[in-house]
């Protein structure tokens, strides 16, 4: 299936693995013109044996936390395609502890990766979208960010001010013919859960399947699993989203108690 996306230049960080590589190749798959960003020359490599084999594949090592290289990402783009249609932030990184064991380290890691690279993203590739009177620019969030997470308060506290910025920039260029979109996503089986898939997780070629058929039809925001959308509304009830908190901080001190996760806390301190 080709159609809206044949012919288009695409930008996509956070393109060489999970969901950022599964909707990297989904859109080389309809036609589109796709530059795979990763943060690592290694994840590039990676990604460039795999996907090497479409015609309209370029690859590129970005650090998103850097506004000089995303500003460049963004001019590469234009230089050599004429264009860019599509601009895919979805780089970013993940975060499950305890908030006395978060440092401010992490709060800068995390504020600079999930919202800083967003930033940076939307400010090289609106002046180019404005010149060439069209556009449209896809964050990725999370549904973690859409109803308070127990033990995850930096990745969502990011992530709800990716939905903001998203929510705000769409009705502010709505009539300018550049568009945009924030991500939800649940669940997706990507290599973040280590082969620990939980159960109901989104495949991932599924997933990208999703995100570019709400893009298609420019929504504003796009939510998956429809299981999500029926949790959502629940949670409007305070009995059910205390529960379901309760739950979650149940099944979190279970994890933190376990030797993998004591180990895998003195592997970052080492980092």
């Amino acid at each position: 299936m080709k159609g809206a996306f044949e012919g288009k230049v695409a930008i996509v960080t956070g393109g060489t693995s999970g969901i950022g590589y599964a909707v990297s190749e989904e859109l080389l798959k309809r036609g589109a013109t796709v530059r795979v960003i990763g943060s690592r020359k290694e994840s590039v490599e990676k990604a460039k044996a795999a996907l090497g084999k479409y015609k309209k594949a370029a690859f590129e090592a970005v650090d998103v936390r850097d506004y000089a290289a995303v500003e460049k990402m963004v001019a590469d783009c234009v230089a050599e395609s004429g264009r860019i249609d599509y601009l895919f932030n979805n780089a970013g990184i993940s975060q499950k502890n305890p908030y006395e064991k978060s440092t401010l380290a992490d709060w800068k890691e995390m504020i600079d990766i999930n919202l800083w690279g967003v930033i940076h993203g939307v400010n090289a590739a609106l002046p180019v979208m404005q010149k060439q009177k069209s556009g449209h620019i896809i964050n990725t969030s999370s549904v973690a960010a859409l109803y308070g997470t127990p033990y995850q308060t930096l990745y969502v506290a990011t992530k709800n001010a990716v939905i903001g910025l998203s929510d705000c920039l769409y009705y502010e260029y709505l009539q300018k013919n550049i568009f945009f979109t924030v991500v939800c996503p649940g669940d997706v089986a990507t290599p973040i859960f280590k082969g620990q898939i939980p159960e109901g997780a989104v495949p991932v070629e599924e997933a990208a399947q999703i995100i570019l058929t709400g893009v298609e039809k420019r929504e504003r925001m796009i939510v998956f699993p429809d299981l999500m959308k029926e949790v959502l509304e629940k949670c409007k009830d305070p009995v059910f989203r205390d529960l379901m908190h309760k739950n979650s901080e149940m099944e979190s001190r279970l994890v933190f108690a376990s030797p993998e996760y004591q180990e895998f806390l003195a592997g970052q301190k080492r980092r």
